[in-house]
């Protein structure tokens, strides 16, 4: 984001104090301007900067000074905008930053004083009223009235002429306010009879008005004058409903002030007076909001006294005929101007008052009644969304949208109910929905309703796209509406079956990349009609072995971009869930059902080995066997059981297909411990069991791999076999008899790749008998080491420790000889 440097008229810290240079290229160490060669961290250089600074405030000054006619001023010196400020020179370091101008603006010291001067002055005649009101006559009176109202409305008015805005106003609302306390002051003297309450309200109200509208007629440009006649009228216009009179005229008086507000708003505007155009607006808005509520009390009003609301009571009564009224008078704002938000927004909420006048009457008939008057008030404003003019289908849609906004939270509320049904079925496996949102038989209307008014939102482009979402809305509304109907659980189930077999078939035939989205659409619905079936072990094989055909399919046959991808991700787990199913259903072991579920798999990454198939494949056998395996008596030989059928299985893979040649050690892995399980089922203690088998295996494939490669080293393809075959044996000694048959086998075998490893000069043979052989003698050694003297083993530390200690020392001589005699070299 660009820095905007700040700019100086005088006193710039980017340039020179002497040449006006710019320092923007000087760094902290430059001392000396680079152009005219000054030193700018000179005493001389800080006054200079000083007396600049002095100039600019003197400038700022004259400039305040000289406000009613600006001066042109000097160009101040340009800056890169997006350079930041630099750094303050040296000269600048000293001094105070200019001083800024704080406290009241001049401008707002007369309107603070001729404000209070006003107050003053009302304050004072209300005081001289009462106190001089007894002893002035009649003519007094009058005169002393008339006189002050007339001398500072006339006043108000000249200072006005003479551009004294702040004064005008401030003598102005004097002259409004000695106007009310004229009226006041006649109503005590008995001029205007008994007047109280509404009566002297609205004399007031009319009295402030007629003033204001005089003095607004003599001067336009008094803002003060424009406030009090809307005031005025306001509070006219609240009042007149209450006098005897027009008692009951609430709706008509609200009505016509409406209309009267907005016409002043409208004069404001064509005049240029915009407070005036605010106050109508403000007392127009109060004025629609006191029509709005009481037409909407006497309607609720007259709903108690008959019980209820119809729709020929409430058009037929003068609160419908006010709310009809009240939802008209939301275009008046349009008598103002009409720029095309504005006359979308009028047209949009006037519309929607209509509509919620229209079905007010069945709000409270049930959440039936009211979705239907919901729809079809929607219905209008869609079927006229598409006849308006593009202009002012906009706000049809607003309307529309909102008048099905009742109608589509019931269908929603109702797919809730039906789903809540189709997930909780009774024990015959029957659907029973009951307290039923409304009536089922609105969801499916209601979606069409709703993909109509998307129509006049999107363009129906691509048709077919249009075509197959709408239909997918309305099978999913019937299937909702199916739902919520007493029906066996396997009607739901298969309907929902049938409607995601119609979509995937359908998207089959074509290559785009929605196809793909409608298979996944389609996948979710089978997976959701699974869920459905869950209860039934027989129903939900129908769900498994559609998704598990489609993903079939899908892998074979799919055009659509990552079709096969997503049918092999997919085959494996629909796979495995079928297998399982149906070894439910068909009574088998639930301990030995993981068994064809790992063997189908496994025919299955042996057939198409693809990493998207083998991978979800070999997570679902593994779930599978982990949920089989707990399950049977005994847990061991089950275990064994599948870890060699899946040791098999992989190393099947790896020895049929080349790519799969790393998967063989996976595979070995899973037959070791297949054979170790087994062998601690049996009881089995000695490690020579569990470990030989692997390490006869592992050293035949070193040997293997060294007739194969020449240049193979012994210690990577020979070195684990062995150890793997040595060192568990070496290990039991420690915590057995050391003196045994295994000590002696042991100690030959080490002899014999001693020897067989100097005879072919191969290192691993040789170092793991050697290490090992060393290692057993010293077992062996053990019991008798045991028996021997202490001081023995002192004495051979001890002397360990001289030879050590000498032959260190001796060394140490040896590199102080060898530094001298270098030291001697010339």
């Amino acid at each position: 984001m660009p820095v905007t440097a700040p700019v100086y008229l005088y006193a710039d810290p980017r340039s020179c104090p002497s040449c006006r240079g710019s320092l923007l290229a000087h760094t902290e160490d430059d001392r000396h301007c680079r152009r005219c060669g000054v030193p700018l961290d000179h005493d001389l250089a800080v006054d200079v900067f000083a007396a600049l600074q002095g100039v600019d405030r003197l400038a700022g000054q004259l400039r305040l000074a000289a406000r009613a006619v600006p001066a042109p001023q000097p160009a101040a010196p340009a800056a890169p905008a997006t350079a930041a400020a630099p750094a303050a020179p040296v000269w600048t370091s000293s001094l105070p930053e200019a001083p800024v101008r704080t406290g009241v603006r001049t401008s707002s010291v007369p309107a603070i004083l001729l404000g209070l001067g006003a107050l003053c002055l009302l304050v004072a005649a209300v005081a001289f009223l009462a106190v001089a009101w007894s002893w002035l006559g009649v003519g007094g009176r009058t005169a002393v009235l008339v006189g002050l109202t007339a001398v500072t409305g006339v006043g108000g008015v000249l200072l006005r002429r003479r551009d004294l805005r702040v004064a005008a106003e401030a003598i102005v609302t004097v002259a409004l306010g000695l106007l009310l306390l004229d009226v006041l002051g006649a109503r005590g003297a008995g001029w205007l009879g008994d007047l109280t309450g509404a009566g002297l309200a609205c004399t007031l109200g009319a009295a402030l008005a007629v003033g204001g509208g005089v003095l607004w007629a003599v001067e336009r440009r008094l803002a003060v004058s424009s406030l009090a006649v809307v005031t005025g009228l306001f509070v006219v216009q609240a009042a007149l409903p209450s006098l005897e009179p027009l008692d009951g005229s609430a709706l008509l008086v609200a009505g016509l002030a409406v209309l009267g507000f907005t016409g002043l708003a409208r004069l404001g505007r064509d005049v240029g007076r915009p407070v005036l155009v605010a106050a109508a607006a403000v007392a127009a808005a109060a004025a629609w909001c006191d029509l709005l509520g009481t037409a909407l009390l006497g309607a609720a009003t007259t709903a108690d006294r008959a019980d209820a609301l119809t729709l020929a009571g409430l058009w037929g009564s003068p609160d419908g005929v006010a709310l009809v009224a009240a939802a008209l008078l939301l275009l008046a704002p349009l008598a103002l101007g009409r720029p095309r938000y504005a006359v979308l927004g009028c047209v949009a909420a006037a519309g929607t008052a209509l509509t919620a006048v229209a079905v007010l009457p069945v709000l409270d008939d049930g959440a039936t009644r009211t979705a239907l008057a919901s729809l079809v008030a929607g219905v209008v404003w869609i079927a006229a969304a598409h006849a308006a003019p593009s202009r002012l289908r906009l706000a049809a849609v607003v309307v529309a949208a909102l008048s099905l906004a009742p109608s589509l939270v019931i269908a929603l509320g109702l797919a809730s109910q039906a789903l809540d049904a189709a997930t909780a079925p009774d024990d015959a496996l029957r659907l029973d929905p009951t307290d039923l949102l409304a009536s089922p038989w609105l969801v499916v209307p209601t979606v069409l309703a709703t993909l109509a008014l998307l129509l006049t939102l999107v363009p129906p482009r691509p048709l077919g796209a249009w075509a197959r979402g709408s239909a997918a809305a309305v099978a999913a509304g019937a299937v909702a509406t199916l739902a919520l109907h007493p029906v066996p659980l396997w009607t739901v189930v298969g309907a929902v079956c049938a409607v995601a077999v119609a979509f995937a078939a359908d998207a089959l035939l074509r290559d785009d990349a929605a196809a793909l989205v409608q298979v996944l659409a389609a996948g979710a619905a089978l997976a959701g009609a699974g869920g459905l079936a869950l209860p039934d072990p027989g129903l939900l094989l129908l769900p498994l072995v559609l998704v598990t055909a489609c993903a079939a399919v899908v892998l074979l046959l799919g055009r659509f971009p990552a079709a096969t991808e997503v049918g092999a991700m997919v085959l494996g787990p629909a796979t495995a869930a079928l297998l399982w199913t149906t070894a439910d259903v068909a009574g088998l072991d639930p301990a030995l059902a993981a068994v064809p579920v790992l063997v189908v798999l496994g025919a299955l990454a042996l057939l198409l080995p693809r990493l998207e198939l083998e991978v979800p494949a070999a997570l679902a056998a593994v779930v599978a066997a982990a949920v089989a395996v707990p399950l049977a008596d005994d847990v061991a030989v089950s275990l064994a059981l599948h870890l060699t059928l899946a040791g098999a299985l992989v190393t099947a893979s790896s020895l049929v297909h080349p790519s799969r040649r790393p998967l063989a050690l996976v595979g070995a892995a899973l037959l070791v411990l297949a054979t170790w399980v087994r062998l601690a089922d049996l009881g089995v203690q000695a490690p020579e069991p569990y470990t030989l088998p692997t390490a006869v295996a592992l050293v035949l494939v070193g040997l293997h791999r060294l007739r194969g490669d020449a240049r193979a080293a012994t210690r990577t393809t020979l070195l684990p076999g062995l150890g793997l075959a040595l060192v568990p044996s070496l290990l039991q000694l420690l915590v057995s008899d050391p003196v045994s048959l295994r000590a002696l086998l042991l100690g030959a075998a080490c002899l014999a790749l001693v020897l067989a490893g100097a005879r072919l000069r191969w290192s691993a043979p040789l170092v793991v008998g050697a290490v090992v052989g060393a290692l057993l003698t010293l077992v062996e050694l053990s019991p008798y080491a045991a028996r021997t003297p202490q001081w023995v083993v002192i004495g051979l530390a001890g002397t360990v420790l001289v030879v050590v200690g000498v032959t260190w020392e001796r060394r140490v001589v040896d590199l102080r000889r060898a530094a001298a005699y270098v030291g001697r070299l010339r």
